[in-house]
């Protein structure tokens, strides 16, 4: 999660949020938003508490759009 925070800005994506999910696990969360596409991105770190290996859980959101061909179509 480090790496991730540190390296996003170098790929264009801005830092909105560091810090908990707000789960009961607080569980680590970075939400980011790619400063060109606008695409929102929502990183969450899940901490392994059964008993399996932590997950890291990736959430991208990107904004929809219709192409001038859809557009004219209608």
């Amino acid at each position: 999660m480090a790496n991730l925070r540190q390296e996003l800005p170098d790929q264009g994506w801005k830092i909105e949020k560091v810090g908990d999910d707000g789960s009961r696990n607080k569980n680590m969360q970075i939400l980011a938003v790619h400063t060109k596409t606008l695409s929102q991105a929502e990183i969450t770190w899940l901490k392994g508490l059964d008993g399996h290996e932590p997950l890291i859980e990736v959430n991208l959101y990107s904004r929809c759009f219709r192409s001038a061909s859809d557009s004219e179509q209608r």
